[in-house]
């Protein structure tokens, strides 16, 4: 990738299928990746990067450690004045039951999932099947035009 300097906090970065508009102030990219995520595209890293400027500075304050830690450092409790709840009865969440059948699938790819599947080999390559009476290839034996002396 090459990386153009457009001013303090704008970066061209060139590479891969297309060129992207990078604003590390507005944390933002034209390939709409750090604008969804907030966390940095391969474009913003680049540009981070070549600038010199530390991740800390371009991933949003959420996902960083500290943010996380303080979040969960005090004891998260309900609201008794509010909540009809006798204070000895416990908030337990209901048990769920599971559906018969395969589970679907209810969470969107990432950006970096998907372009990992997008280079990743088929799961299963189709047999050429073969005749087994005239061993010929593109037809099995219930399909065979052969005659029966052959």
């Amino acid at each position: 990738m090459t990386v153009k300097r457009i001013d303090g906090w704008r970066f061209y970065v060139r590479g891969g299928q297309r060129g992207c508009l990078v604003d590390l102030e507005a944390k933002s990219c034209s390939c709409g990746v750090f604008n969804v995520e907030k966390i940095p595209c391969s474009h913003a890293i680049k540009a981070a990067k070549s600038s010199g400027w530390h991740m800390f500075t371009v991933v949003k304050a959420y996902y960083r450690k500290d943010y996380v830690y303080v979040s969960y450092a005090a004891n998260i409790m309900p609201n008794v004045e509010h909540d009809p709840i006798e204070p000895d009865i416990r908030c337990i969440p209901p048990i769920p039951k599971r559906k018969p059948g395969r589970q679907k699938k209810s969470r969107w790819l990432t950006w970096l999932e998907l372009s990992r599947k997008k280079g990743s080999k088929p799961r299963k390559s189709h047999k050429q099947y073969a005749c087994s009476k005239c061993r010929q290839p593109g037809h099995t034996r219930p399909h065979c035009v052969a005659e029966d002396g052959e």
